[in-house]
């Protein structure tokens, strides 16, 4: 073989081109149909969110038999042209043995790089036609996708049917759009859309994060921005939706007001969303798990309480933010005070819990209240003490303790009451007996006679430890004065369903603005859910809630995951605003801070 090769090199290069071409025509290693692959854009259809979803998958791509022909032809050529040159180049300057086997491992490398690389290329061209086949054969559902949810109905799509526009979705989305109907233009969009996702619980999901939050609506990039904006630095207030939210109920004419006797109740508290981690945190709140105060947007929360059915629900008329100057719980209070003193009709009465001090409610000059005494409470009658014949004539009034205790391992013993009240009820399948003590005619421990005056109650309940301590500035029977406070307690539903049922217990908002807005838009949100959750008829979560309630939380996993419903008729002034902004700046020069030029003193 060596000799034969050796003489091969004697001979002319044409002969050993066509020695290698023949290798390469018995060798031929061609990538065929086999070795080309490409991706296809399938749809896939989700159930449950009514939404196209696309999903990428890797299939093969069939490619003609004219691509393959072409295919071997060029590579043929190719390889050609690379084997006479490197033939004719080692014949040159090697010897005759070393020129072959050089030949053969140089051609194979080679072949098998250029190969691949081919392959690839021939794989990339394909990849490039199916992508706009598809986004042409697509391309209505793909811009529908990445606009995200349009709440402009188009003309040529049908109304919905009359059971659709019914269903809970509908009827929150219709109930939305009332609140926030007279919001500035655009602004009440983007506020649509974001009392849409917390109504949803999108924040349980994305434990508390908004843009998450926002994007599981199925909201584009762009759109959340947008929704964002419209909430931070839109042109709204929280007065002016509970305003609107109020006249709303009141014309529905569901909600029935409680009154009892000749009083509507205003049930009065402060409600705190904890931020250990807020830099520069305004306000503190108590904490029962922790034992202590931490850092807090703390809010006045003011709402009137009706029926829908068996169920009493809130409706929130007065949210009061702390004073920037001085954001303590003591101002917080008593600013609280003031406004519900002003705003306060002839036939209202205010009720509030025990962190309440009287002493700041006698200040204030609150008119009609119940609020709930500490346990140890102690006051003085209004009138002075019975001269006892010696020493200087007594200037305060006797002291009167309506509940005994002990200090000190020292009993003390409670005052006799002035007078009693007693009446029977009905728990379960027996009949129980309450009592109420009254101490009539009573002014603050501190105080001496012909201050502001008071009424104290002890109700007394067999069901109970503890009695019940309340003080008030009317005249009631037991009875009516234990079913008022008692009235009080759907104001603790707002925090509740804004916080545990709707995911805004935590927060991830930093601005000064953002900070108050989220927590007061949150408890709008929370009685809004509940007020919608008492007009349907309970809906079970599943087949083990075999006793369900009208709750916010069921409703809430009904809309959960859901985007705003589309194509549902909204007020002609909830639309996108086509504003002119090609004059505004744009990225960062848009937020670029500039320098303060310092004015000469």
């Amino acid at each position: 073989m060596i000799p034969w090769l050796a003489s091969v090199r004697q001979k002319s290069w044409t002969m050993m081109l066509s020695v290698v071409v023949g290798v390469n025509l018995i060798w031929p290693g061609s990538v065929g149909r086999e070795g080309l692959r490409g991706w296809w854009v399938e749809e896939n259809r989700q159930s449950g969110d009514g939404h196209w979803s696309y999903v990428v998958k890797k299939r093969n791509v069939t490619v003609s038999d004219d691509w393959v022909k072409m295919e071997r032809w060029v590579r043929g050529g190719f390889w050609i042209g690379v084997s006479g040159s490197l033939v004719w180049w080692l014949g040159l300057h090697s010897g005759a043995g070393w020129a072959w086997m050089g030949l053969l491992i140089v051609s194979h490398h080679t072949r098998t790089v250029v190969t691949r690389g081919w392959a690839q290329w021939q794989t990339e061209v394909m990849w490039a036609e199916v992508t706009a086949a598809t986004e042409q054969a697509l391309r209505r559902e793909l811009e529908e996708e990445r606009a995200g949810p349009q709440l402009e109905r188009p003309k040529e799509i049908e109304m919905k049917s009359e059971a659709d526009l019914n269903s809970p979705a509908a009827v929150m989305g219709q109930t939305l759009a009332q609140v926030v109907k007279d919001v500035p233009v655009g602004t009440n969009q983007g506020l649509l859309l974001f009392m849409w996702m917390l109504v949803s619980g999108q924040l349980l999901a994305s434990r508390g994060a908004i843009f998450p939050g926002l994007k599981r609506t199925g909201l584009s990039d762009a759109e959340s921005r947008r929704v964002w904006t419209a909430f931070a630095k839109g042109r709204w207030q929280i007065e002016a939706l509970l305003k609107v939210w109020q006249q709303q109920v009141e014309e529905e004419g569901v909600w029935q007001e409680h009154r009892l006797g000749p009083y509507r109740v205003k049930a009065v508290d402060l409600v705190g969303f904890w931020r250990p981690t807020l830099q520069n945190c305004p306000g503190q709140h108590y904490k029962a798990e922790a034992g202590r105060a931490l850092p807090a947007i703390v809010l006045g929360v003011v709402t009137r309480v009706g029926q829908m059915g068996s169920q009493r629900v809130p409706l929130p008329c007065l949210f009061v933010r702390a004073n920037p100057d001085d954001p303590s719980e003591k101002q917080l209070m008593l600013d609280l005070l003031q406004q519900v003193k002003a705003t306060l009709a002839a036939d209202e009465l205010a009720v509030l819990d025990a962190g309440f001090k009287l002493k700041t409610i006698l200040a204030v000059g609150l008119p009609r209240y119940v609020v709930r005494l500490a346990d140890n409470f102690t006051a003085r009658r209004n009138k002075a003490a019975d001269y006892q014949g010696h020493g200087p004539r007594p200037q305060y009034g006797q002291v009167i303790r309506p509940l005994a205790r002990s200090y000190n391992g020292r009993f003390i013993a409670a005052t006799p009451p002035d007078r009693e009240e007693s009446w029977q009820q009905k728990h379960k399948d027996k009949t129980i007996t309450i009592t109420a003590q009254f101490w009539d005619d009573l002014v603050l421990r501190q105080e001496k006679p012909g201050a502001a005056n008071f009424n104290v109650i002890a109700i007394h309940d067999p069901r109970y430890k503890d009695p019940l301590l309340l003080a008030t500035s009317l005249e009631l029977d037991g009875q009516t004065v234990r079913d008022i406070y008692q009235d009080r307690w759907p104001v603790e539903q707002l925090p509740l369903a804004a916080k545990q049922m709707l995911g805004v217990h935590r927060q991830f908002v930093h601005a000064p603005e953002s900070c108050q807005r989220l927590p007061e838009l949150s408890l709008l949100a929370g009685a809004i859910l509940t007020y919608v959750a008492a007009k349907f008829p309970p809906i079970p979560t599943g087949f083990w809630d075999r006793a369900p309630k009208p709750t916010p939380g069921r409703l809430r996993r009904v809309l959960e995951g859901l985007s705003f419903p589309p194509n549902l008729p909204l007020p002609a002034r909830i639309r996108r605003k086509a504003s002119q902004t090609d004059h505004l700046p744009k990225g960062i020069l848009a937020h670029r801070r500039q320098k303060r030029v310092l004015q000469p003193v």
